[in-house]
């Protein structure tokens, strides 16, 4: 029992770790090399983890072995388009200028019901609100809306947006994060100060974010979330 205990943590480990060199893409986001690669690492481990009279060996050196192999086909692919697009394949158009091309539908063996799935994946309900539609080599679908249906945007309204500054989170689930403050340059007087006002602990409150201009919410765990803004950097 202790044998397989092992075995199966040293596997789970090492896969773990080979997994992570890889990179970080989901599932649906996987290359069909990466796929087929995934699924043959996934069945290499099986069988040492289950049989302890084969060599742990046995099932370690193959899967460095399509792991070496995908890092050799990474480089060769990002090197040499024609390379990757023989392996990948090429993004397909399936609306084009608001229209749905059947033939390429047909040719890639998706069905309406497949093109409706995707869009609605998108957050469109319907053809008519689509301008274009491209089925990536991942699987997944890019939609660009038509002019009717595209969100309104500070381009398109033809006014100057505030600067954008990237959120950081102070507070989570009752945990103070203070290299968050540090970046932040925020205070614990006036994290005290924003407890204080709006009758709080830091074990009470859900989730405190702030940007790097001082505005941001504070959620308790119990109740809405309340925006604030902080002078960052005075005392």
């Amino acid at each position: 029992m202790l044998t397989v205990f092992l075995r199966a943590t040293l596997i789970y480990v090492i896969l773990l770790v080979i997994m992570r060199l890889m990179g970080k893409r989901q599932l649906g986001q996987l290359q069909p090399f990466e796929l087929v690669i995934t699924l043959l690492i996934a069945e290499l481990a099986c069988i040492p983890m289950a049989e302890t009279a084969i060599p742990v060996s046995y099932g370690l050196i193959p899967i460095f072995t399509l792991f070496v192999l995908h890092l050799f086909i990474t480089k060769i692919s990002a090197r040499f388009i024609g390379f990757r697009r023989l392996l990948n394949g090429k993004p397909a158009v399936i609306i084009n200028n608001g229209e749905i091309d059947y033939k390429v539908m047909k040719k890639l063996d998706m069905t309406t019901n497949d093109l409706m799935e995707g869009l609605r994946n998108s957050g469109y309900f319907s053809p008519e609100d689509v301008a274009y539609a491209i089925l990536e080599t991942n699987g997944q679908l890019s939609v660009m809306p038509s002019a009717k249906t595209a969100p309104l945007t500070a381009k398109t309204m033809n006014v100057e947006p505030a600067s954008q500054t990237l959120p950081y989170t102070v507070i989570s689930e009752g945990k103070l994060l203070t290299g968050n403050m540090k970046l932040l340059k925020m205070s614990d007087g006036q994290l005290n100060a924003v407890l204080r006002e709006n009758k709080l602990d830091v074990n009470d409150v859900l989730l405190l974010m702030l940007d790097e201009n001082g505005s941001g919410f504070i959620q308790s765990k119990v109740g809405s979330p309340i925006s604030i803004n902080i002078n960052l950097g005075e005392q």
